[in-house]
């Protein structure tokens, strides 16, 4: 319920800023994502009253690696019990200096803060709700405000979380099934009096947010759409995250998150970061003090990056407002790392030739970074994938050491030297002559066995791309004309007939769309057939194609016309021996 007060909002010396600016500037997509581009590392701050509870609640334990913030639907915690519980909350040791000093030291460039969670209490001074840090508890101060001044004056880009749609202590958001009766919740009501109306709330009372990170999705796009008009209305340039629709539809938002503690098998085509925790839980936990190391989160960093994406790296204070020692400690010795080697991440792209068996590799302008995991046994770096012309190696620590390198085979060949390795990941960088660009990879076919071609491998042109969706699959769409296509590079090594099979997922619209299978100078042509509303995949039979000869071929489907329609959500392509043990014939 909305609390009356003189004024919609209290004055702030940000809000007259931040509107006239949302007046004066429109950005286009693409430009609201550069920095979030260059900047590869934030810190997510998991903290409120379930803070105070530490995992416990009356002998109730949650259990370790779970969601400690979950804590008050996990036990349906009565509301009255939760709120008085919440006026505890008294986080005399909170230094908002501490926490950005924390980030930029680790090399964090952002940071997102959970301004409302599941639990209905806001972490700044909200004048919608009166359930929140400065009305409600003893400390009486706005922990959002004095973080995102303090990550102005280090430099850090601020952000906040805001649950949208889960609401266990109002009476008509979502999720509290135990003290509201769920046939008598008004859902818009709640929308209209509290979640819209705070997000106005941290939208133009704290100065330019970077992102907002919403979670667990709204019902119907068209409400998802009101909270993304307001962002981009009231800050032109702040981020949506993905989670802001619903999960079992088609991802929207600026970038998208995946499944928490996610990572994705290769790369996608869309601009995405993972969100995971340096223990088990993302909420403070007394139960849970299974820390990961330094070397881990550094690995973990490189892939991420390497894969093309971004790391939000979580810690949960405790109640009092300090960083739990081992957490911090973590960060302080990634932060050695990233002033040594940062160069490596900020600004990098993914890796155009995948993964090698001793560690990963970032690209930036003609450079290729190779992230070394292990040192090979007899101290040669093998590197293949690459078409360009490599001029130099060096040590990103010693760049004036040239190592001494060379191709045999088509692999190049980098010597280690024998001393300064760095126990996390040792940084050797190439120079090309260009822009790094990667052989084209030909999937080779095993003895009797099929090609399955799935997003990994496949090359997409136009408008096609490689996303993500929460049932944690993968999958290529936005194709809906011609120039649209998915490629594979094949080798075929046993001729013979295959039967075709797809599977995807489409919806009504999609019905009778036409699209065409191309087998080098070979056409099948077919109709997608709807399998439901969005993510149900289904294998369809399209009959068999005759492949008569040894040797490479190039495999594609498109949209046969132009259409408004996505064309599909589409998994893989199989092409199984139509004739077990008849491969290989040539007739």
């Amino acid at each position: 319920m909305i609390r009356k007060k003189s004024s919609a909002f209290r004055f702030s010396a940000f809000r007259i800023p931040i509107l006239l600016w949302a007046c004066l500037i429109h950005l286009p997509a693409e430009d609201r994502m550069e920095w979030f581009k260059n900047d590869k590392f934030g810190m997510f701050i998991h903290w409120g009253p379930y803070s105070l509870l530490a995992g416990e609640w009356k002998g109730q334990k949650i259990p370790p690696g779970d969601e400690a913030e979950w804590i008050m639907q996990r036990f349906n915690i009565p509301v009255k019990e939760y709120r008085e519980m919440a006026r505890g909350l008294n986080p005399v040791k909170f230094d908002a200096n501490r926490f950005a000093g924390l980030a930029r030291s680790a090399g964090m460039k952002y940071m997102v803060i959970t301004a409302k969670h599941h639990d209905g209490f806001a972490m700044y001074h909200s004048e919608v709700s009166g359930y929140n840090i400065v009305d409600w508890t003893p400390f009486r101060r706005d922990v959002v405000k004095e973080l995102s001044e303090a990550c102005r004056r280090q430099g850090i880009r601020f952000c906040v979380y805001y649950s949208h749609r889960e609401d266990w202590d109002d009476p008509d958001g979502y999720g509290n099934h135990w003290d509201y009766d769920p046939a008598k919740k008004d859902f818009e009501k709640y929308l209209r009096e509290k979640s819209l109306p705070q997000m106005r709330e941290l939208l133009t009372g704290y100065g330019p947010l970077g992102l907002i990170w919403f979670d667990r999705g709204m019902y119907t796009t068209e409400q998802a759409n009101r909270f993304m008009d307001l962002v981009h209305k009231l800050q032109p340039a702040c981020l949506v995250n993905g989670r802001v629709g619903n999960y079992a539809h088609d991802l929207l938002g600026d970038y998208q998150n995946l499944n928490d503690n996610g990572m994705p098998t290769g790369g996608l085509d869309e601009y995405w970061e993972t969100p995971q925790t340096l223990n088990g839980t993302w909420g403070f936990s007394r139960f849970d003090q299974d820390w990961k190391t330094p070397a881990n989160v550094i690995r973990r960093l490189i892939e991420i990056v390497g894969k093309g994406g971004n790391y939000l790296l979580n810690i949960g204070p405790l109640a009092d407002g300090t960083i739990p020692a081992a957490s911090a400690a973590v960060l302080e010795q990634v932060g050695d790392w990233m002033r040594r080697n940062g160069e490596s991440i900020y600004g990098s792209s993914a890796c155009p030739v995948g993964q090698f068996p001793w560690g990963r590799c970032t690209v930036k302008g003609d450079r290729i970074f190779l992230h070394v995991f292990e040192r090979p046994a007899d101290g040669i770096l093998r590197v293949g994938g690459f078409r360009s012309e490599i001029l130099s190696a060096a040590l990103l620590s010693a760049p004036a050491r040239e190592l001494p390198i060379r191709r045999e085979q088509g692999v190049l060949q980098v010597q280690m030297p024998a001393q300064g390795w760095d126990p996390a990941a040792t940084v050797v960088v190439l120079r090309a002559a260009g822009k790094p660009e990667a052989e084209p990879h030909r999937i080779t076919q095993g003895s009797d066995s099929p090609f399955h071609l799935d997003y990994l491998n496949a090359e997409t042109r136009g408008g096609a791309m490689k996303r993500f969706n929460r049932d944690g699959r993968f999958h290529i769409g936005r194709w809906k004309n011609p120039e649209d296509q998915v490629l594979w590079r094949v080798q075929v090594s046993q001729p013979g007939s295959y039967r075709i099979q797809l599977r995807y997922a489409a919806r009504r619209q999609s019905e009778g769309r036409k699209f065409l299978l191309q087998f080098g100078e070979q056409t099948v042509s077919g109709a997608v057939k709807t399998t439901g509303e969005w993510y149900r995949y289904q294998l369809f039979d399209l009959g068999t194609i005759r492949l008569s000869a040894r040797g490479p071929l190039d495999i594609s489907i498109r949209p046969a016309e132009a259409g408004g329609e996505n064309l599909m959500f589409f998994e893989s392509l199989r092409l199984e021996p139509a004739i077990p043990g008849q491969l290989g014939r040539i007739d």
